[in-house]
């Protein structure tokens, strides 16, 4: 987590990140309720002059903090009443410090002294965090790039990521510490060890303060802010980008518009990224056309590119909206993939000029979905990413090492038993795989899977434990590298979930196997997902693999069906996805230049 500024502002952010207002089960209320005690007695521990009751409390406070910092509920609830991380730092330091002044352990001088090296320590760090609120102003820039000439613009240094991130949790651990020290020294009456403890800690946050002033001074005269925004505008303007390809999402989600960077490379007209959260611009892949990455709705609705006439989103999300207001454009929905799940067909589609998909099955499953989208308004324009999968080769399997890939879905947002197959199917399906003569297993995870259940993670985890007790020629596959169509192009067989990765595999022609979670008889599970209609379907006990297997090994009998498939999905084999891709996106351009000929984008209103 990234939490740039410490004192109110770091307790402002740990609240900003919170998603639930509630404290959702008994577990995180314990947590909450053992710091509070713990610095509760710190205080009074402080206070009375129990030393030993205070050491101990600074060192069960610190432990619990580390839970806290892991838990998002707990964070966001203590923040929200008023008792987040920097309110707990000075707490425990001012606690300390009474501690040191009330208890008979040393000369009334030298405690004195060890009291002003404590606070030295609160002091030392909301300097820092004063020092840092004019370097993020300087270093963090509004608008940042990739493949746009800069010369001229003279920018700040960058900023360690040390020394941006995580501060508040940083100094807390730093000041726990020192005050730990401090208790030391009061319970064992050694006032040597309070200065050489907290002495060190002071010493070190003076290093840090040194540092950030001598980062303010070089950094004078760097282009800053407002100046740095109308600078880069200028400049991005100046490449006159007809196309725009959008992405809002976490760092996670990068995945989503790097699929899309070597089609947009492809084309005719210039296409400006735009990514507007910067752990996931940090992620963006390598990509020729130029990249901005704007995070502030006010920067991002005042950058104004009145020659963009196309906007391609890659996901339906909440800053949608900041470029949806423009007018003049055709604001096209590309999405991240074409598959059968309900996200696939979302109501909220509707606020698109138009919507691109695959092939003919992403018409009809808008209009089985009846969302209200048009059949005028989609278009089929292919999977141009698919050029660089590979065939299936002719020939049977035989009894050759076969290569199969495990490539599940992650849990969703909706709590639907049936969306993944990775708890209840997973980890009983690696095993038997694993143990199987003449099989290779590949495992490659959804990028979000457990991000929301607990039991997806646990499923995760129980997978990965199997694949590596199992060790090579097995593997498991996480990051960017390889990509999913490497995966495709090492696979013999793919074992996925109801998801574009489907519809992306059948350009193989491969084999594909997908578990049946629904309790839907077979037939009706085919015509409700469209993109298993040709797959080899699986129980949730995975206990027909083996059989599977066997029949893909031998005379594979659903091989000429999905070269069918293959079509309806994904479009015909002529004229190729990127020509009628780079034909959509023309159309769109002419249609919107002939609507509004003159375009004037809302920012400059």
């Amino acid at each position: 987590m990234t939490e740039p500024l410490a004192g109110a502002g770091g307790e402002v952010a740990e609240e900003l990140r919170d998603h639930d207002p509630r404290m959702p089960s008994r577990g995180p209320r314990t947590i909450a309720s053992l710091a509070i005690a713990a610095y509760v007695t710190v205080v009074l521990g402080g206070v009375l002059a129990w030393a030993i009751p205070t050491l101990v409390a600074v060192v069960v406070s610190q432990g619990l903090d580390l839970l806290i910092i892991g838990n998002e509920d707990v964070r966001a609830a203590l923040a929200r009443g008023q008792f987040g991380i920097a309110t707990r730092t000075l707490v425990r330091e001012l606690g300390v410090t009474a501690l040191v002044l009330s208890a008979a352990w040393s000369s009334q001088g030298s405690a004195r002294v060890v009291a002003v090296l404590v606070l030295g320590v609160a002091g030392l760090r909301l300097g820092y965090h004063l020092l840092f609120v004019l370097i993020r102003r300087r270093s963090l820039p509004p608008v940042e790039t990739r493949n746009i000439d800069l010369t001229g613009l003279r920018l700040a240094p960058p900023v360690p990521d040390v020394a941006r991130r995580r501060l508040s949790e940083r100094f807390h651990g730093v000041s726990a510490v020192a005050v730990a020290g401090a208790a030391v020294a009061v319970a064992s009456q050694e006032r040597v060890v309070a200065f050489v403890i907290v002495g060190v800690v002071v010493v070190a946050e003076l290093v840090v303060v040194g540092w950030a002033a001598h980062w303010l001074f070089r950094s004078r005269g760097a282009v800053v802010r407002d100046r740095l925004h109308a600078a880069i505008l200028k400049r991005v303007t100046a490449l006159h980008p007809g196309l725009m390809l959008y992405h809002s999402g976490t760092e996670d989600t990068a995945y989503q518009v790097n699929m899309w960077l070597s089609t947009v490379d492809r084309l005719d007209r210039t296409t400006l990224i735009v990514v507007r959260e910067r752990d996931c611009f940090a992620q963006l892949g390598a990509t020729s056309s130029p990249a901005v990455c704007i995070p502030d709705p006010v920067d991002f609705m005042t950058f104004t590119l009145p020659d963009v006439r196309v906007a391609m989103y890659t996901a339906n999300v909440g800053k949608t909206i900041h470029m949806l207001r423009e007018p003049g454009v055709r604001h096209v929905f590309i999405g991240h993939g074409d598959s059968d799940k309900a996200a696939s067909a979302n109501p909220f589609s509707k606020v698109y000029t138009e919507i691109w998909v695959a092939g003919r099955g992403g018409r009809d499953r808008y209009s089985r979905a009846g969302v209200g989208i048009h059949d005028d308004d989609i278009i089929e324009v292919g999977r141009p990413q698919l050029g660089g999968i590979k065939l299936r080769d002719p020939g049977p399997v035989g009894d050759r090492l076969v290569t199969v890939l495990y490539a599940p879905t992650w849990e969703g947002w909706t709590n639907d038993p049936a969306h993944t197959s990775i708890v209840r199917t997973g980890p009983g399906l690696v095993e038997r795989l694993v143990a199987m003569p003449n099989v290779r297993v590949v495992y490659k995870p959804h990028p979000l899977t457990g991000s929301v259940s607990a039991e997806a993670a646990k499923a995760d985890a129980a997978i990965r434990a199997t694949m590596a007790r199992a060790g090579t020629p097995h593997a498991t596959i996480t990051g960017p590298s390889p990509t999913l169509f490497d995966c495709f192009n090492d696979a013999d067989v793919l074992v996925a979930d109801i998801s574009s990765v489907l519809s992306d595999f059948i350009a193989s022609e491969k084999p594909y196997v997908v578990t049946n979670l629904t309790g839907l008889a077979e037939d009706e599970f085919r015509e409700k997902f469209r993109s298993a209609g040709e797959a080899y379907l699986l129980d949730p006990a995975a206990e027909r693999i083996g059989a599977i297997l066997d029949m893909v090994r031998g005379d594979d009998p659903l091989a000429s069906a999905r070269a069918r498939l293959k079509e309806y999905l994904l479009g015909p084999s002529t004229p190729d996805a990127m020509t009628r891709f780079a034909a959509a996106v023309d159309a769109a351009y002419q249609t919107a230049v002939r609507l509004v000929p003159t375009r004037v984008a809302a920012g400059a209103e």
